[in-house]
C-alpha cells in the first residue's frame, strides 16, 4: 500500500512538474519598416505585429511563473534556500530576455515612427 502511494505522489510531482513545461516561446520576429519608406499601412502592420509580440510576452511571463511556482512546490521541503533562488534566477533569466527583446522592438519601432512621422508632417 505505501509503495502504491509513494508512486502515486511521485507521479503527481512529475505531473504537476510539466504541465507548464512548454511555456511558448514568444516569436520576436516582428517587421519594423524603415520609417523614412514605410506606408501608413505597413507602421499600422508594424505596431499591430508589436502589440501583439508584446501580449505573448506577457503571456510567456505568466506562463513561466506558473512553471516555476510548480518547480519550488515539485522540490517541496528537500529544496535549500540557494535551490529555490537558482529555481527564480533562470525564470527571472527567462523572462528578463524576452521583455529585453521586446523593448529593443519597441525602441526601434519609435524610432521609425518618428522618421515616419518627419516624412508625413512636412
Amino acid at each position: 500500500m505505501m509503495k502504491i502511494l509513494f508512486t502515486a505522489s511521485i507521479l503527481g510531482v512529475l505531473a504537476a512538474g510539466s504541465a507548464y513545461a512548454d511555456c511558448p516561446k514568444p516569436d520576436s520576429s516582428v517587421n519594423i519598416p524603415s520609417g523614412a519608406s514605410a506606408t501608413k499601412d505597413e507602421m499600422i502592420a508594424a505596431q499591430r505585429a508589436l502589440k501583439a509580440y508584446d501580449a505573448s510576452v506577457k503571456s510567456f511571463g505568466d506562463c513561466l511563473q506558473q512553471e516555476q511556482a510548480a518547480k519550488i512546490a515539485a522540490a517541496g521541503d528537500k529544496a535549500s534556500k540557494s535551490d529555490k533562488d537558482k529555481i527564480n534566477a533562470e525564470y527571472a533569466k527567462r523572462v528578463n530576455d524576452e521583455i529585453d527583446k521586446d523593448q529593443k522592438l519597441a525602441d526601434k519601432f519609435n524610432t521609425e515612427l518618428k522618421a515616419y512621422k518627419a516624412k508625413n508632417t512636412g
